[in-house]
């Protein structure tokens, strides 16, 4: 009998995966935290949504969530290295604007269950939230499904779990086959094995990390401006995955004609609904 060796580890880097967008010297800044990537598009996912944080006077970081992924590590794991790597900090120890909270965070997918766990922090309060599509609480139905995607990268291995993922975030005007998943550093040639055990481990672990989420309570004691933006023919992220509170500011906008990516499948209306949600009250 033999045993296969282990594959490449998920450790956090010393120092987040990120993209900068818009001008350095912008009075506010956007931070953004990406969905579950195999592999990290360096903030492509965003570009066609970004117009309205780059015209409001935001530059805008965004962060591959699951750079900080250690082995191991549950939900509140991530959330709290995520936590201490946002905060401000006079040192300058963080990102391009250190002694600065961010005056708009956003999330997409597992980016804004992140963005959600962290609004029990007191430096997030005076940030506007946006958020695509991301959970706010994970039913049994939704844990089965992702659960599905993640086991296929062993079963089946990633290619087949990929096709699973097209399948579940395609909006519902696209044909089969044709992907919504973004393609990375398409000049690099074929991955290596190593690469591509890495992208699968990231897949796996990264929808393993909502199972049972729950940051209901996060948001409803939010004092300051949300937005859920969602999809309302998603097959994953639904009206009932997402939560808000009892105040004025906290608002849901179903995108009509959009599945779990309503930034892909509608950008227009997409980015008509950022704009109002961003030239609204500011905090």
């Amino acid at each position: 009998m033999t045993s296969r060796p282990p594959g490449p580890a998920l450790t956090a880097a010393p120092a987040p995966a990120l993209a900068v967008l818009g001008d350095a010297d912008a009075p506010r800044h956007a931070v953004v935290l990406a969905p579950v990537m195999p592999r990290w598009d360096h903030g492509s996912f965003f570009h066609q949504v970004a117009e309205p944080l780059l015209t409001s006077g935001h530059r805008i970081t965004v962060y591959d969530t699951l750079s900080l992924l250690c082995d191991g590590d549950d939900l509140k794991a991530l959330v709290d290295r995520w936590g201490r790597h946002l905060a401000p900090h006079p040192d300058g120890a963080y990102g391009p604007s250190p002694a600065v909270a961010p005056d708009l965070l956003v999330g997409n997918a597992l980016g804004g269950a992140v963005v959600q766990a962290l609004l029990t922090r007191e430096w997030t309060h005076h940030a506007k939230v946006l958020l695509l599509s991301g959970p706010s609480v994970a039913d049994d139905e939704l844990d089965t499904k992702l659960e599905r995607i993640a086991a296929a990268v062993q079963a089946q291995g990633l290619p087949s779990a990929l096709r699973l993922l097209e399948e579940a975030v395609r909006g519902p005007g696209r044909q089969p086959g044709a992907t919504t998943l973004p393609r990375t550093e398409p000049d690099a040639g074929q991955p290596t094995d190593s690469e591509e055990e890495l992208a699968g481990r990231r897949l796996s672990a990264g929808l393993r990390l909502l199972h049972a989420a729950d940051v209901r309570d996060a948001v409803r004691d939010f004092p300051g401006a949300l937005l859920h933006v969602y999809g309302e023919r998603s097959l994953l992220v639904q009206r009932k995955h997402l939560a808000t509170g009892p105040g004025p500011r906290h608002h849901l906008t179903g995108v009509p004609q959009a599945g779990m990516r309503p930034h892909a499948d509608r950008p227009a209306l997409t980015r008509d609904t950022l704009t109002r949600f961003l030239g609204a009250e500011h905090s």
